[in-house]
């Protein structure tokens, strides 16, 4: 009982220092606002799941753009963490080369930030909707979801992304 008040004492005076406290700290490196975007009012709570690669905790900011009444624009960044020992990029590039060999679907290996990268874009429906993944670390990926979003577009609001902050998080 002592120690888990002890550790959130810690976590309170570090989130009232200013600092995020894992994992709120690998969404450090997600700009909170888009250029031409609006913002979700508040971000979702940090989340672990389990997908085929893995036990992971995930963290995302959510934004979207009205154009009309009849064409939206969404746009998530996540950040998910699968832990040290973990070595993604394999399972990642697997993954690309499947799906590049759907109908519509366009997939490139990409630099974004100097850092590995793969964007898949599907066109196969009336809008575009692409992700790109990208390896910040061998465990840890941040991802760009975008809904009537193009690559070009995803990779102009990723470089906005600063990865040395998510490659530091603890």
């Amino acid at each position: 009982m002592v120690i888990l008040l002890i550790d959130g004492v810690a976590a309170l005076e570090a989130a009232t220092a200013g600092k995020a406290v894992w994992p709120l700290s690998l969404r450090d490196g997600l700009p909170a606002t888009l250029p031409g975007y609006v913002a979700a009012p508040r971000d979702p709570l940090p989340d672990t799941d389990e997908n085929e690669m893995g036990l992971y905790t995930q963290v995302s900011r959510f934004f979207q753009r009205i154009e009309s009444p009849t064409s939206v624009r969404q746009f998530q960044l996540v950040v998910q963490d699968y832990g040290a020992g973990k070595d993604l990029a394999g399972a990642i590039k697997k993954a690309v080369a499947e799906a590049a060999r759907a109908p519509g679907v366009e997939a490139k290996e990409v630099k974004v930030a100097g850092l590995q990268a793969f964007a898949v874009t599907d066109r196969s429906g009336p809008n575009p909707t692409t992700l790109v993944t990208v390896v910040a670390t061998p465990g840890r990926l941040v991802l760009a979801q975008g809904a009537n979003v193009d690559r070009d577009e995803a990779l102009k609001l990723l470089a906005l992304v600063d990865f040395v902050r998510i490659v530091n998080a603890k």
